[in-house]
């Protein structure tokens, strides 16, 4: 039986050999566990073999000892963030933003504490937000090297927007995982359908906008989530159709990788300058002065 074992100091993969079917039922998800066992090194990593294994009630535990801590200051990211949205011209992109990231309580509140994946990137507390907030900085940049002939307010939207239904598409109170609507829908669905909502309700709001959202603009904004991804293969829907798709498709595969390589190389238990092999880049990464234990 494998088993993952994570404390806020991080993840240890476990094994039982013995009586795997009494501790089935018990070794479930999220459950607070007690074990026993004989620590070894499997391919460079810990490992532990267990040999009991009980399951305690959050009451006989310290629950903030087990869930990571973000190491990211909340506040000065959600500063940034506002700020670029205050710098925004266009009066419905602008509102748009405002009406998701500034309005909404909920999204706010799962927004500052959501990782942006699972496991590949930005794979930790308020990670979301920090892919949002560099992708966001990079594209103000770029709307500038590339003027005029890229649209900086639209860049911006599918900056903010791309990711922003994980909140809803990853459950991350304890572990993270994939909710129901996550799996059956995803967050590129569950984005459009945002920008859908919140383009009506703005619509609705007397004096709110200059004029009525216009339909050119919604549907942009909404192209920019469904084609992030950049291919068919790769989940999108549609492939960029606009300079400005495939800018945030490339920035958003830039900035993850970029984080993801990062993690694991300081992670990296391999001493020297070479770290184990990477299985998700099928490489060896060079470990920089910084990295090197």
């Amino acid at each position: 039986m494998n088993i993952i074992l994570t404390d806020k100091t991080g993840d240890v993969e476990a094994r039982i050999f013995d009586n795997v079917p009494k501790f089935n039922a018990q070794a479930t998800r999220d459950s607070f566990v007690q074990v026993e066992g004989n620590a070894t090194s499997f391919n460079g990593r810990v490992q532990i073999h267990i040999k009991d294994l009980v399951v305690l009630r959050e009451d006989e535990v310290n629950v903030e000892e087990f869930l990571a801590p973000s190491f990211l200051n909340v506040d000065k990211l959600y500063a940034e963030l506002k700020g670029i949205i205050d710098s925004m011209q266009d009066p419905h992109y602008k509102a748009l933003m405002e009406s998701v990231f500034v309005d909404d309580a909920e999204i706010v509140a799962k927004f500052k504490k959501a990782p942006a994946a699972k496991a590949m990137h930005h794979a930790y507390p308020v990670g979301l937000l920090e892919h949002v907030v560099s992708i966001a900085k990079m594209l103000d940049f770029l709307s500038s090297h590339y003027s005029p002939y890229v649209n900086r307010d639209l860049l911006l939207v599918g900056g903010f927007m791309h990711d922003l239904a994980k909140i809803w598409e990853l459950q991350f109170e304890k572990t993270t995982d994939y909710t129901t609507e996550g799996r059956l829908i995803g967050h590129l669905v569950m984005g459009v359908e945002l920008i859908d909502k919140k383009v009506r309700e703005l619509n609705a709001q007397p004096g709110r906008l200059p004029v009525e959202f216009p339909e050119e603009k919604k549907l942009l904004a909404k192209h920019m989530v469904l084609a992030h991804h950049g291919k068919l293969e790769y989940g999108s829907p549609k492939e960029p159709a606009c300079i400005e798709a495939l800018i945030v498709h490339m920035i958003d595969d830039l900035d993850s990788k970029v984080n993801a390589i990062r993690v694991f190389i300081e992670q990296d238990t391999q001493a020297g300058k070479w770290s184990l092999l990477n299985k998700n880049f099928q490489r060896y990464f060079f470990k920089p002065e910084w990295a090197q234990k």
